[in-house]
């Protein structure tokens, strides 16, 4: 069972996530926004991806309320809703990350066709598979809720904690398990194939779906899925920070906005503060349109 211990450690790191995540995010997009330069396929996508973050951050984030105003226990019912933008945003950030990867693959050995199809063609196309199977989830966990009409206190299903793998009714949990595990399996592939740094969310899936299917584990399954958000929590925020200093494009976006276009010496573009080059930027300079 999840300790006092346990619940301050994660209500810390949801906070601490939700701040510098959202921030971190919100820099993406509106450097995106407003940089022609960042506006080619993949600066999209990963524009995509850090709204999909920031919106799973703002859900974490009503996920420390609810600690901290000890508001966790409730019916599988009012948790789905409670939850209804995760449920459907959580699956669509999942593939995300391996379309990014799929992205990269593309980008460096069928340069050709990644320069010739059109942009907003290539970004709907790579869009809407994720959307499907957003909305598969989130109507699969809608249609398998008890009933809440019934006066029966069997259908009653309560939750310990209102989080998202205790959103979703058992067998949808199950399914959505494996979708985050085989998912992240099939990004790690895909960006050790190009030679590309792994997100670090594969440990959240890999964590829940081991210890929960042991018998005899040494460590509480509620603690490990409790855990298990720390991971997630990285991977929703750690994209701003990582661009800032592997990116060159991106490191002038951000630092003349956040710094409000002011000039900050006689420099026509800034340099990241390391003198090696950046295999992010030779990568995204790749997949600019001509």
């Amino acid at each position: 069972m999840t300790s006092e211990t346990d619940i301050s450690i994660i209500r810390s790191c949801l906070l601490f996530f939700a701040i510098f995540g959202i921030f971190g995010n919100l820099n993406i997009v509106i450097a995106t926004r407003r940089n022609k330069n960042l506006q080619h396929k993949c600066g999209i996508l990963l524009a995509i991806l850090a709204i999909c973050d920031t919106i799973c951050l703002l859900n974490e984030f009503q996920s420390f309320l609810r600690m901290t105003f000890d508001l966790g226990q409730t019916t599988l019912n009012k948790c789905f809703y409670f939850n209804l933008t995760y449920i459907l945003i959580e699956p669509l950030e999942v593939y995300m990350i391996f379309i990014l990867a799929i992205d990269r693959l593309i980008a460096i050995n069928y340069s050709i066709f990644y320069r010739k199809i059109p942009k907003s063609k290539y970004i709907l196309s790579m869009l809407i598979p994720g959307l499907i199977i957003a909305a598969i989830f989130l109507i699969s966990s809608f249609l398998n809720l008890p009933n809440s009409n019934s006066n029966s206190n069997s259908t009653i299903i309560m939750v310990d904690s209102c989080i998202l793998p205790y959103s979703m009714p058992e067998n949808v949990s199950y399914w959505w398990n494996q979708y985050n595990l085989w998912g992240a399996v099939a990004t790690l592939f895909i960006y050790f194939y190009t030679y590309v740094t792994v997100y670090c969310c594969i440990l959240s899936a890999i964590l829940i779906v081991i210890f929960t299917n042991m018998k005899n584990a040494p460590i509480d399954p509620d603690t490990v899925s409790t855990y298990a958000v720390i991971p997630g929590l990285i991977s929703y925020s750690c994209n701003f920070y990582v661009y800032f200093w592997r990116s060159s494009d991106y490191y002038n976006a951000f630092v003349k906005q956040l710094f409000c276009g002011r000039n900050l010496g006689n420099q026509e573009n800034l340099a990241p503060p390391s003198k090696k080059s950046s295999s992010v930027s030779v990568m995204v300079k790749k997949a600019q349109e001509t």
